[in-house]
């Protein structure tokens, strides 16, 4: 692989022991999949540092202890505690207080410290052919498909980027990796982000890991459609981009590649998505999620709206997730008071399969951490409903987000009925 200048002063050593460590690293990603030089990034949204993962936090300090520092703007991804109200989340201290070192070390390296999986909806929105790193893998559909700016699904590799302000060129750095590889044709025509969820989820299970061309949907989406749907490819399958005519840069209305192999995804296929993840009961769920990925400040406004004047129903927990400056610009314009007077929770820097419910992580025994035994979670989300089946391992029932409301308040969960396009 090429390096420039640059890139060989930093593996010399020359702007210190953690900027060296990142560039070897680097390299070594560059040289396994055949990279021919480097790119300079523009952004980078990072790992956290996970309290929920032995020795995670610390390796998170030990970086920031030997002097590294972000080079580029760089935000930081989804914690698993809600640093502000680990209490009101049932979080043990021990586990709060471990996640905010996290949060110092960031602070030492540079990094905003968003601690949200929709940075974009936090003000970090790259632009147009702009390389970036993201360990998100919803940041990277987002970024591809909606951007049109380059991003693999990057893993730790994105602090390393965001320390040197370089990466690999690989992958869908490359022009021809972002060519479609399958036909998607959708006769259904989904409403709101759950049903787009589960229309990329249905997706993503048929292309795998392909880059598909989607056809057939009547109207532009909307920015929360948008990232639902890219979400619910990057969930059920390996997609880091799809391409919608009209939406996807620099892709315009006439967007068309012959030969590709042909998929129909019609409505049987997203109702699909939706009946699977019903396994819980339709009462006594103990907890309604909205909120996946963290909600943007228009989807607060859908929820305030939602829930004015009414209040949840005895013994449901409602959460809404979202990000730090989401939540901020939500008080400011007076949302937060109709939410919190109806018995919901607004939750950042973490969600339900990101926190102390998860079952299937690895925290030092000193912490505490026991999982509750949740009997149900109902979810607006694929992409949640998925997570918690494999990461909190309890049912869930899954519909559309105002269904999930009037769930909540009424205590009986309404699914979405099955409807024609």
């Amino acid at each position: 692989m090429q390096l420039s200048e640059r890139d060989q002063a930093l593996l010399d050593g020359a702007e210190g022991e953690a900027a060296q460590q990142a560039m070897s690293a680097l390299v070594q990603l560059g040289e396994a999949y055949d990279a021919p030089d480097m790119v300079d990034i523009g952004y980078a949204h990072v790992h956290a540092g996970m309290a929920l993962y032995k020795g995670d936090v610390e390796l998170i300090e030990a970086t920031a202890q030997q002097g590294a520092r972000m080079v580029v703007p760089a935000s930081t991804n989804i914690a698993n505690a809600d640093m502000g109200d680990w209490q009101g989340i049932g979080a043990p201290e021990t586990l709060g207080r471990l996640q905010q070192r996290a949060e110092a070390a960031h602070r030492r390296m540079g990094s905003a410290t968003s601690f949200t999986c929709t940075p974009y909806w936090a003000g970090h929105w790259p632009t147009w052919n702009m390389h970036i790193a993201s360990i998100e893998s919803g940041v990277t559909v987002f970024a591809n498909s909606v951007l049109g700016a380059r991003s693999n699904r990057d893993g730790y590799f994105a602090v390393y980027a965001g320390m040197t302000g370089r990466y690999p060129r690989f992958g869908l750095h490359l022009d021809r990796n972002r060519q479609p590889t399958h036909r998607v044709a959708v006769s259904a025509q989904p409403r709101g982000t759950a049903e787009f969820t589960a229309l990329g989820y249905a997706v993503g299970t048929a292309v795998g890991s392909g880059v598909p061309l989607i056809q057939g949907i009547r109207r532009r989406p909307s920015l929360d459609e948008l990232d639902a749907l890219g979400v619910g490819m990057a969930t059920s399958g390996g997609v880091a981009m799809f391409i919608l005519p009209g939406v996807t840069p620099p892709f315009g209305e006439d967007a068309d590649a012959p030969g590709l192999p042909e998929i129909e995804i019609a409505e049987a296929e997203i109702a699909g998505v939706f009946d699977t993840f019903c396994t819980g009961g339709e009462t006594g769920f103990d907890l309604v999620h909205l909120g996946c990925p963290h909600a943007s400040f228009e989807e607060m406004k859908y929820y305030a709206d939602l829930l004015t004047g009414r209040r949840v129903a005895p013994g449901v927990e409602l959460w809404i997730t979202t990000s730090r400056a989401v939540r901020q610009m939500a008080r400011d314009a007076g949302l937060l008071a109709p939410l919190l007077a109806a018995g919901a929770r607004v939750v950042t820097d973490t969600c339900p399969i990101s926190c102390h419910f998860a079952c299937t992580c690895s925290p030092d025994p000193a912490l505490g951490v026991t999982p509750p035994t949740l009997r149900t979670i109902l979810v607006d989300s694929a992409k949640q409903a998925h997570y918690v089946r494999d990461m909190i391992q309890c049912p869930t029932l899954f519909t559309t987000s105002e269904l999930a409301v009037e769930s909540a308040v009424t205590g009986r969960f309404v699914p979405r009925s099955r409807r024609n396009g």
